[in-house]
């Protein structure tokens, strides 16, 4: 049915095994308008307006992403990392001025 067809995708989320995503559905029920409505309609808008960037890989609403169109970013340092995850670590860290290269995958 539905409601194990949610708890089945929750659970795919890392972090999320069966169990949280099965209490993460039930707080998604009891809280409808103040939750699950509210998820919804964010993760469609995230579906039609999110988009990888074609210079880095990185992924925003617009392309190129913010990061490879600012003119004040140092082109000529570029950091390579593994996934966007680590892209949005080093930008809360403001660890880096210049742009990024996302692999999306590790090298072997």
């Amino acid at each position: 049915d539905e409601i194990e067809e949610l708890v089945k995708y929750l659970a795919r989320l890392p972090g999320l095994g069966p169990r949280s995503a099965r209490r993460a559905v039930l707080t998604l029920m009891r809280r409808r308008e103040a939750l699950l409505d509210p998820l919804t309609a964010a993760l469609a808008a995230a579906r039609d307006s999110i988009k990888t960037c074609t210079i880095c890989g990185n992924i925003d609403t617009q392309d190129p992403c913010a990061i490879c169109a600012d003119p004040r970013r140092d082109g000529s340092v570029i950091c390579v990392v593994e996934d966007v995850g680590d892209l949005w670590a080093l930008e809360r860290a403001k660890a880096l001025k210049g742009r990024y290269h996302v692999l999306g995958g590790t090298l072997s």
